[in-house]
């Protein structure tokens, strides 16, 4: 198996990604929290999004040496308090909780008011779990069984517009695989 390949396509996907969620939260402010911002793949170093934005501070259920500022935490009981933050962004987070709701509820309560909350998120239709069961079995075997809220792009809207909390701005389908969604607090 080719891992230089594969590594350069995982790179690729990553900071295309980061990109994209650097230039959706361009002028919103400069109080970033990056949720999740260990390493999302071997070939990319933790906080690398912070990184490419430039700016922010993250959270992480693992250590993180980092350039930034940098608390353990996880989604579902973010360590900050009320109204603290402009943006947040979780990268290829929520679908690592157990209760998406719960971490919705925790992003509202440490968003400011008309804050953005950039999430993005395998959109598990036919061609992800399709991908990501191959993926699992083979050179990913380090994320097997590790989405536990692996809901599709109709179960993310619902869900964030039943909360009544956040307004959506834009939703990205990202390499028919992914989804970005930028939402602002309502």
């Amino acid at each position: 198996m080719n891992f230089f390949l594969i590594n350069y396509i995982r790179k690729k996907h990553h900071f295309g990604r980061y990109k994209i969620v650097k230039a959706l939260i361009a002028g919103h402010g400069k109080e970033l929290l990056d949720i999740g911002c260990g390493s999302p793949a071997k070939c990319v170093k933790p906080g690398s999004f912070l990184r490419t934005a430039g700016y922010g501070q993250g959270i992480d259920i693992v250590p993180c040496k980092l350039e930034f500022p940098f608390k353990i935490g996880n989604m579902e009981n973010i360590p900050f308090e009320n109204k603290k933050f402009d943006v947040i962004t979780a990268i290829e987070v929520i679908e690592h909780v157990d209760k998406p709701k719960k971490a919705l509820d925790e992003v509202y309560r440490v968003l400011k008011d008309q804050g953005v909350f950039i999430m993005t998120t395998p959109n598990n239709n036919l061609l992800f779990r399709s991908f990501w069961c191959i993926w699992e079995r083979t050179v990913g075997k380090e994320w097997k069984d590790t989405h536990l809220s692996p809901l599709t792009k109709s179960d993310w809207l619902g869900m964030i517009k039943k909360s009544n909390k956040f307004k959506i701005e834009k939703v990205i389908d990202y390499w028919g695989i992914n989804l970005i969604f930028k939402i602002r607090k309502i």
